[in-house]
Formats: C-alpha cells, structure tokens, sequence
C-alpha cells in the first residue's frame, strides 16, 4: 500500500516503453503477492466473506471519493478474497482442468473484438472499476498502466486449485506472475493491447503438465 501512495513522488523515469515496464512490473508483482497470500487461506470461509465485504465497501467509497492508485491494495484484497471463495467452491479436477483453457480464450476473444477491447480502445465507461490502477514513478503522464480484475480472481482460483489437487504450487505461482509480466512487455514491445488469462494460464499449466495429465486420465478411468 505505500509503494502505491507513494509512486508518484518518486524520481521519475520519463515517459518511454522502459517506464511502463518498471511501474507495470512492479504494480503487477505487488498484486500478485497480496493475491497469492489470501489464496493460502482458502479454508477460512468465514474470514474471506468478511474480508471480501469490507474490502468491497472500502473500494466502494475510496472510488466515490476518487482514490485512485491508493484504493489498488483494498482492490486486490477484495478480488483475491473473491477469487479464493470461487476456487474452493469450484474445486472440482475437471474444472481445474478446463477452465483456464475456457477462460483464456474468452478473454484472447474479448480483447480482440469484445468489451474488453472498446475499453482498451478509449471507451471509458467502467474502466476505474473494472482495473486496478497501476501508478507511473513520478507520476510520468503516459506511463502507468493497469491490470483486470478478472486476471486477480482467476489468479487467486488457479492457485487454490493447486494447493488442493497436489500441483506445483510455487512453480505455478511463478508460471503464473511471469505470464502476467511477459503480457506486459509483450503489450508494450508490440504496442498492441494483449490479453492477460492466456498467459497466465499457460503458466498455470506447464509447470504441471504431468500431474494435470494424470488427473485427466484419473477422471476418465472414474
């Protein structure tokens, strides 16, 4: 949370590809640590209602009261106590198994020619709401950047599925950070707004090609 109140007032980096990459890199495995954390607790059902309610009225009122970049810690809270419930309540190997193929091409689909990518593409209606806000160091105009909050819930499900079907649960968490890294300097290298999931679950899914093939064969053989 200081780094994302503070951003602003840090020397800045200019306004070039070499910006964006440090603020979105930085923002983005920030996010992920806060999400992979609450993942971890995928059994306390309890505290993640109450955490993800009153970090969702939080959000709520920080938006009204135009937060910005300060509401994204609160943001990432919400969607990882979101995403953890979703993942336990959908912890099934067939849906571990399908869903990051389904979703990933849903959002390459999305961001090729849905709502994803008139948002990307100007239309600013629901865009604070539906991204965290990523600050540029030195509040560089042009160089921040942002990240669904899509990506954080299926980040936070992917890995509880990891941690309840006996995959590599650090590999897939670096698979995963690194696949959300790799879309930004791809984003910015090719200048073309690139879809986050299909990465991601690429991430999700090489580290434990084995073990998700021996769940396939488990599930056919029942």
């Amino acid at each position: 949370m200081t780094y994302f109140l503070v951003a602003g007032d840090l020397p800045g980096l200019g306004t070039g590809d070499a910006a964006v990459l440090v603020a979105g890199g930085i923002g983005i495995a920030l996010i992920s640590v806060i999400v992979l954390a609450v993942a971890d607790f995928d059994r306390e059902l309890l505290a993640l209602v109450l955490l993800f309610g009153g970090t969702a009225l939080l959000v709520a009122g920080m938006d009204a009261a135009g937060a910005k970049a300060s509401v994204s810690t609160f943001e990432a809270l919400a969607a990882a106590s979101l995403g953890t419930l979703l993942g336990g309540a959908l912890a099934a190997p067939s849906v571990a198994l399908a869903i990051p193929v389904f979703v990933a091409l849903v959002d390459a689909w999305s961001v090729a020619s849905g709502p994803s990518s008139r948002l990307l593409h100007g239309d600013p209606r629901g865009a604070a709401e539906l991204t965290f806000d990523l600050p540029a160091w030195g509040g560089a105009p042009g160089a921040g950047s942002r990240l669904g909050l899509t990506d954080a819930i299926f980040l936070a499900m992917f890995a509880v599925w990891a941690k309840r079907f006996g995959l590599r649960r650090r590999a897939t968490a670096v698979g995963m950070v690194g696949g959300l890294l790799l879309t930004v300097v791809l984003s910015v290298t090719t200048d073309r707004a690139l879809p986050a999931l299909p990465l991601m679950a690429v991430g999700y899914w090489l580290p434990n090609l084995d073990r998700l093939a021996a769940m396939f064969r488990h599930g056919d053989a029942g």
